[in-house]
């Protein structure tokens, strides 16, 4: 079992994090060093790779994600062809590494979202909220040859919470700041937010999702210039926001006006919701679309940021490497101090990734690892599943 038993007692281990987000371009592996658990935790990033996401399998991963076109045996068998994808990812990074499996203690996988439902919802006489990730980490055990958690979000459901978001606790162990007020901002395909005032404690974190990153800009993109995604903002840039069709997505969009805790997914900003915004948006030019949908992203975060004291302004995610996003950032929060997030070896762009390396880590030491004041639970619970290799 590599060393399974063993794992509590080591007090530094070697964590993969595996990432695959809501916009599917890319598989996200980081390898880390993580010595302490718990706020004592110390995080050394010591590679970071990205793998592209192969065209048609990005297809099927949305089609099944949509209700309209989502199919029973198509999730089946995605389950297990993920974690296979996943494994061989990580394979992938061992070798570029020059490691073999038994010098990884674990893995730490969030899968692959296929569909999110945060709202409670009457169901054969229970009342509940659901989410569903692929890839199994049964599979990526096997595949590697490593203990691997996964299923990290079910069991804040499970207590009550919506699963989400579960950022804000890598957010609390690295960032917190005895003399800052830090609000950090995370632009994924959905973006979300921490706040962590000076002297926070794991009680006092407000964090939640506040409406769309990337997601309506990818879809749009896609749509009208047959490109996956915005690179750098230069298509945004080059258009200037409609303000006609900014208002209708104001009134059209009730989650960001929605009070926490809440999360979202594909399941509202989703096709739907995107092919709204082009039917209205007939007749005006395709970079002030991109142009527009952009702007709102960041107003989104900045509408929901109101209403805390803040100093420092960090963000990370994929949304952090569109320029045209970081510029309206600055718009909306004015003089403050918005800058990409670097420090302690985590930087935007491994984020996500390293923070399923954490709970991996939590998880085989004990700790309990959701904020219930983030996502509506009951109690603290223990996040995800161990599969012995």
């Amino acid at each position: 079992m590599n060393g399974f038993f063993d794992l509590p007692k080591k007090k530094v281990r070697t964590v993969i994090g595996i990432l695959s987000g809501t916009s599917v371009d890319a598989i996200d592996v980081v390898l880390t060093k993580i010595k302490g658990s718990g706020t004592d935790s110390k995080i050394d990033v010591l590679d970071f790779r990205s793998y592209p996401v192969d065209k048609d399998l990005k297809t099927k991963i949305l089609e099944v994600s949509e209700k309209s076109s989502g199919f029973v045996d198509d999730v089946c068998r995605l389950n297990v062809t993920l974690g296979i994808l996943y494994g061989r990812c990580v394979n992938k990074l061992l070798k570029s590494n020059k490691l073999t499996s038994a010098e990884i203690d674990l893995i730490g996988s969030h899968g692959q979202t296929i569909h999110h439902l945060p709202v409670i919802e009457k169901n054969f006489g229970s009342k509940s909220r659901s989410t569903l990730q692929i890839g199994d980490p049964s599979v990526i055990a096997n595949i590697t040859g490593i203990t691997t958690v996964g299923d990290f979000r079910v069991a804040d459901v499970a207590a009550g919470g919506s699963g989400a978001p579960l950022v804000p606790y890598l957010d609390y162990v690295l960032f917190r700041n005895a003399e800052r007020d830090r609000l950090l901002i995370n632009i994924g395909g959905i973006s979300n937010i921490t706040y962590l005032p000076k002297n926070v404690d794991q009680n006092s974190i407000s964090a939640f999702d506040t409406g769309p990153g990337n997601m309506i800009i990818d879809y749009l993109m896609l749509k009208l210039f047959g490109k996956k995604f915005d690179r750098d903002g230069k298509i945004s840039a080059q258009g200037i926001v409609n303000e006609v069709l900014f208002r209708f997505i104001c009134e059209m969009d009730k989650f960001h006006k929605s009070k926490p805790p809440k999360s979202t997914g594909r399941e509202f900003y989703g096709v739907n919701f995107s092919e709204k915004i082009l039917s209205r948006g007939k007749g005006i030019l395709k970079e002030d679309l991109i142009a527009t949908v952009t702007d709102f992203t960041a107003y989104a975060i900045h509408y929901n940021s109101k209403r805390f004291k803040i100093d420092d302004v960090l963000v990370s995610g994929g949304g952090s490497k569109n320029s045209s996003i970081m510029k309206s950032l600055r718009k909306y929060f004015n003089e403050m101090n918005v800058l990409k997030l670097d420090l302690k070896g985590v930087n935007p762009e491994n984020k996500e990734a390293v923070l399923f390396a954490l709970l991996a880590n939590e998880l085989v030491s004990g700790n309990k690892t959701n904020l219930k004041s983030v996502t509506g639970a009951n109690r603290n619970v223990y996040l995800g599943k161990i599969c012995p290799a």
